[in-house]
């Protein structure tokens, strides 16, 4: 996973220098752009669709372990099978890697039931583990429970809470809010996206973490698959942090523990500002956003 790829390896989502080929969403990847999508398993599934036994690959490498990755590298290694379920595949990669609620919710239980089989593994031994699983798993995830039934109704159970009240979300022109009622727990992405995180034209998400005393936390983000180098899902300017920081005065960072790879800012220490007022100041000074 660490160091230079063998000659002539193909590099499965994460980049590793090199490789002959990128088959890769992540920014500054070399895909060729007849495969390029918005996850990497689908650019996977688009090589070994149209590439010919010939091409197929003699190593596949990847540089991190997660449910894209590893779905990715798998499409390669056995293609006839990762085709025979590409719609699940994908919708996994979009639960992982963009905390979205996809179409195919069964999705979010292979995502889970990845993570479930290497939890406290080391890394390096990830891939070997869900790679000898993979076939096995996606014909049968169905009757997996034992490995996503207790993540999913944990997340059911957010989502139910969120739409029961603990969660209000609204649309200041682009800025998406989520404001989270006081002692309310920061709710799952994949919650976030049916509260309408991925709606259209939405350009920018304000988390808002109310106090017991009425003030806020906030977190200001990009949507969640801005980080990746996107075919569908458009691509949206970032802003400079740097600039709306000194928009907004004293009291944000742009970094911190848990920032996530597409929050921009962060509050240091509870606001009094409401959260409607706090969307409009950051409408006022973001301009890809106004």
């Amino acid at each position: 996973m660490d160091g230079r790829a063998p000659e002539g390896a193909i590099s499965c989502d994460g980049l590793v220098a090199g490789a002959a080929l990128d088959l890769s969403h992540w920014a500054k990847n070399r895909t060729p752009k007849a495969f390029k999508a918005d996850t990497s398993v689908e650019i996977a599934l688009s090589f070994v669709r149209e590439a010919s036994p010939a091409d197929g690959p003699s190593v596949v490498v990847n540089n991190h372990f997660d449910a894209d990755g590893v779905l990715s590298v798998w499409s390669l290694l056995d293609p006839e099978t990762a085709a025979a379920h590409a719609g699940l595949l994908v919708a996994a990669a979009e639960a992982g890697d963009f905390d979205e609620w996809p179409k195919e919710t069964r999705g979010i239980w292979l995502n889970m039931a990845i993570r479930r089989l290497v939890v406290l593994k080391p890394e390096a031994s990830a891939f070997p583990i869900v790679l000898a699983s993979l076939g096995e798993l996606v014909r049968t995830l169905d009757t997996r429970e034992d490995l996503w039934g207790t993540s999913y109704a944990a997340l059911l159970e957010a989502e139910r809470r969120a739409n029961a009240g603990d969660v209000i979300s609204y649309s200041v022109g682009p800025i998406r809010v989520f404001h989270h009622g006081p002692g309310v727990p920061e709710v799952p992405g994949a919650v976030l996206s049916k509260l309408g995180s991925t709606g259209e034209g939405v350009l920018r998400l304000l988390l808002a973490f109310e106090e017991p005393d009425g003030s806020f936390r906030y977190r200001y983000e990009l949507p969640r698959w801005t980080w990746a180098d996107t075919v569908v899902r458009p691509v949206i300017p970032a802003p400079s942090r740097n600039a709306l920081a000194a928009g907004l005065g004293p009291g944000w960072a742009m970094k911190g523990v848990d920032f996530g790879m597409t929050a921009l800012l962060r509050t240091t220490a509870p606001l009094r500002e409401a959260p409607r007022v706090m969307a409009e100041r950051f409408a006022s000074i973001d301009r890809y956003a106004a």
